[in-house]
């Protein structure tokens, strides 16, 4: 069986990704915004910087598949439309730590599910084999682990009170 991409159905994934890193985005800044726990405010500086370079990533892959100038254009447009669909059915008021860091949690295991989609990829299509798949996939390890920490000290900030 000769096994190939579909260029078509990875573009779509690869551009909602982009929609997801759009609000991961969104989602990080909102929370730095209103951080005072300095660990916690250099974690989420890291974490956008992290974002936009994966994000770049992403929009690398997506040029891969790209057989007109439009294909990427196209792509980022269709995320930012998600973007902003996915703002209009949140919650106007600002995310608590607590659920902003659970979102961004989501968000990092989408994203080794990405990473770990292309890695599948890349045995078939040697256009994504120069892709840094595993360490990204080490950087989504390590940016889980972190949420998980800041994570379990917002539960007490949110949730638990002493007697």
């Amino acid at each position: 069986m000769d096994e190939h991409t579909d260029d078509a159905a990875l573009a779509t994934y690869l551009r909602r990704h982009v929609a997801g890193a759009e609000a991961a985005l969104g989602m990080t800044k909102a929370l730095l915004d209103s951080e005072t726990e300095p660990d916690v405010t250099a974690f989420l500086e890291r974490l956008v910087d992290a974002i936009d370079r994966e994000r770049g990533v992403v929009v690398a892959a997506l040029t891969q598949l790209d057989e007109g100038p439009g294909l990427v254009a196209r792509g980022l447009d269709v995320a930012s439309n998600v973007a902003m669909k996915v703002k209009d059915v949140l919650p106007t008021d600002a995310p608590t730590e607590l659920e902003g860091l659970e979102a961004l949690a989501v968000g990092v295991w989408g994203k080794r599910l990405l990473w770990g989609t292309l890695m599948t990829v890349a045995e078939l299509d040697e256009r994504f084999r120069d892709l840094p798949l595993e360490e990204l996939s080490r950087q989504a390890d390590d940016q889980e682990r972190e949420l998980v920490r800041l994570r379990q000290r917002a539960i007490r900030a949110a949730v638990i009170h002493a007697a």
